[in-house]
Order: structure tokens, then sequence, then C-alpha cells
């Protein structure tokens, strides 16, 4: 399709105004520091990065870099952000209570050097925050006893915390695809990411009390990914646009950590049992 191939980023960093980073999360900081230090906008893919140190890395250089150019685009590819269900959910303006993401899916065999929360739940975890538009600040968390998901060397794990619940299962159930419900002030909505499809259910008056009254929502289908995209292009030429800043993708990696934390307790509390 005509695309040049260069055998590093420094061949081409003076030739271009933005630059995508889809590289597996180990190399996201150091060539994150590079395209900063050159002043060209950039989309990370998520996570932001593999650590926490390495986050913070990076957003002290995309700090020092907009002193430098002021106006500099940086944002993270939380994709499902764009998933028109979701922007629909958010312009509702439902603030869950309670908010549950389910998601089945085989082991991915891509990005080994993070695990499945920091690599598949952060989806989650980001959306979850941004819906709730409150940081978490209290866990509980479960750690699965059964032998570890093959070839993954991890155990599937379920998380809750105040205002979130999620799950990640591995095989097993009827098919793959991901669900979030959230319970919100007389509110409940259902949405299916895969299908791009939000059914909501509201508490109102009716002639002989509360009632349950379905709202119908019409959505119109676009492609996460292009639309992500787009919205960083549209950035990038300075005509605005809501794309996901570095400080959010880095609390989504604070609670992500959090649960590592957490999980990590109680397998150690399972093993102590044993």
């Amino acid at each position: 399709m005509g695309t040049e191939w260069v055998a590093s980023l420094e061949a081409v960093l003076d030739r271009v105004d933005a630059v995508q980073v889809a590289a597996p999360t180990g190399c996201h900081h150091d060539l994150g520091l590079q395209v900063l230090a050159a002043g060209k906008h950039l989309i990370m893919e998520k996570p932001l990065a593999a650590t926490l140190e390495e986050g913070q890395a990076l957003l002290q250089a995309l700090a020092a870099a907009r002193a430098r150019r002021p106006g500099l685009v940086a944002t993270v590819g939380h994709l499902e952000r764009f998933n028109r269900a979701v922007t629909a959910l958010r312009a509702m303006g439902i603030k869950p209570h309670f908010a549950e993401a389910i998601r089945v899916s085989p082991f991915p065999m891509r990005s080994l050097e993070v695990d499945v929360i920091m690599d598949v739940m952060i989806h989650d975890l980001d959306l979850l925050l941004a819906l709730i538009g409150r940081p978490v600040f209290r866990w509980r968390r479960w750690a699965c006893p059964s032998s570890p998901v093959r070839g993954s060397g991890e155990r599937p794990a379920q998380v809750r915390g105040r205002r979130l619940r999620h799950g990640h299962r591995q095989p097993g159930g009827p098919q793959e695809g991901a669900v979030l419900r959230a319970f919100g002030a007389n509110a409940y909505a259902s949405l299916d990411f895969a299908a791009q499809k939000l059914e909501v259910l509201r508490l109102g008056p009716g002639p002989d009390g509360p009632t349950i009254q379905q709202e119908v929502v019409e959505i119109v289908e676009g492609e996460p990914l292009m639309l992500e995209l787009e919205a960083f292009y549209q950035a990038c030429l300075g005509l605005g646009s809501d794309i996901v800043p570095w400080p959010d993708a880095y609390a989504a990696m604070e609670v992500a950590h959090l649960v590592q934390v957490s999980v990590a307790e109680s397998l150690a509390n399972l093993k102590v049992q044993d």
C-alpha cells in the first residue's frame, strides 16, 4: 500500500507532525520520550506505560514538551470511549452508583510483558472512571484458586471496588463479548460493546405510582478505532476533539495497579491457607 519501512524512529521524526506508538507496552516509555523530545503530537496505545514509574516519567516529559510547544496533543488509545454506544451513554449523564463490566475472551497471546489487568481490564477501568467521575478508594478482590489459564500463567480474577465491579473470564461462557451494566439514580443502562447497543430503563412516575419506563436509544454504529484516530487528527489540527488525555490514562493505570496488588495479596492468602 505504499507504506515506507524505516529502521528507526529517528529516521522519520523530522518528517512528520504526529506519531502513533502501537508498539509493545514495554517500549512505550522510550518511544514516547523520543517523540516528545522532538515536539511531535502523540497518540500512545493503551496502557500509557508498563509501570507507574514510567507513566510518571512520561507525564513529566509531556509537561516539559508543552512548555516548549504549547498546544502539543497527547492522547492514549482507550478506544472503548469512542464506541458509539458509550458516547451515547456518557451523553445521558447517568452517574453509576454501581457498575459491572464483564469481558469473555481467550488469551490474546500479545503484550506478554503486562498482565490481563493492565492489558484488557484497563479498558473498562478507564471507562468506568470516566462515567463515575470520582476516584476509586476501596477494593475487594478475589483470585481463583484453580490452575492458571493455559499459556498465560495467570488465573481468572474478579475485582470489586466502591462504585464498580469487574470480571474477566476466560473461555467457558457461551461466546466472546463485552458488556457493561450501570445502575444510577433512578436509571439502569445495559451496554453491549461489540453490537454497539444500549438499553436504558428509567424509574418514573405512573398513574398508580412509580413505574419502569424503557428508553429507546438510536445509535449509528461506527468503528471505534477509526473514530479514535479521527479525533486525534482533528485535535492535531487544533479543531478541538474529545480525546483521552494522559492524566486520565495514568489514573486508569493507578487503579489497575491497585487491582494487581489486591489480587496478589489474595493469592498469597490462598497459598497460606493451603
